[in-house]
């Protein structure tokens, strides 16, 4: 399993150093927004049209020098029309992780996959912790969106991956309906305060329906 891990790093990073030098075609050109560069570009079928859309992501010129801010990424489906040409159907500036995101991983974008009828994004980072999201979006024929289908979560200590190895998915029934233009990735870790109304209310290691509870639990009129 650790070489797997290793493996996964060196992917990433081979991944982020072909970004930089992504090629666009000329019919996409017009899509880059000004004081923007291409990060990624990724064809292929994305609603079952036959087609060949596209994903387009842009990023700041000279992201590496700049650690002071984070700088949002636009997140671009092109889809392709009857007449041939491509047309921006979604932007998005909240579903791209930033460089400074990543920690001393450096940029945490691991790639874009467009698979039948959807996609997903995936990011890797973190330091001597290290933790890897990937969100997988589906075409809603009848909604003419895509829509957030799967989260994974993946954690581990870099020292000693085997033993400290987290893994979690939330399905769309727990996910909620999130299309992919409403879709920002820091939604889910927003603080809040609440007070718990049950008798009991225990804590999980997995937000999966059906989870095991910890011993660890709140009881009625506490805040958590």
């Amino acid at each position: 399993m650790y070489n797997l891990f290793i493996a996964s790093l060196l992917l990433a990073t081979t991944i982020n150093a072909n970004a930089q030098d992504v090629k666009i075609p000329a019919e996409a050109k017009s899509f880059i927004a000004a004081g923007f560069e291409p990060l990624d570009y990724i064809t292929g079928d994305l609603n079952g049209d036959k087609k060949a859309h596209a994903i387009l992501i842009l990023k700041k010129p000279g992201e590496d020098s700049i650690f002071d801010t984070e700088l949002f990424r636009p997140f671009i489906v092109l889809i392709r029309q009857a007449d041939g040409k491509l047309k921006q159907a979604v932007r998005n500036d909240k579903a791209v992780m930033g460089r400074q995101s990543g920690g001393i991983f450096g940029d945490p974008y691991e790639g874009t996959q467009i698979f039948e009828k959807g996609f997903s994004l995936s990011f890797y980072g973190g330091s001597s912790w290290r933790w890897a999201y990937n969100y997988e979006f589906r075409w809603n024929t009848a909604k003419k969106n895509w829509f957030l289908a799967k989260e994974s979560q993946s954690s581990f200590q870099a020292g000693n991956p085997e033993a400290t190895m987290k893994n979690t998915e939330i399905d769309a029934t727990e996910l909620g309906e999130v299309p992919i233009d409403k879709f920002d990735r820091e939604a889910g870790y927003g603080e809040n305060k609440w007070k718990v109304k049950a008798p009991k209310t225990f804590f999980y290691d997995n937000p999966k329906l059906g989870s095991n509870p910890r011993k660890g639990l709140f009881i009625k009129g506490q805040y958590c």
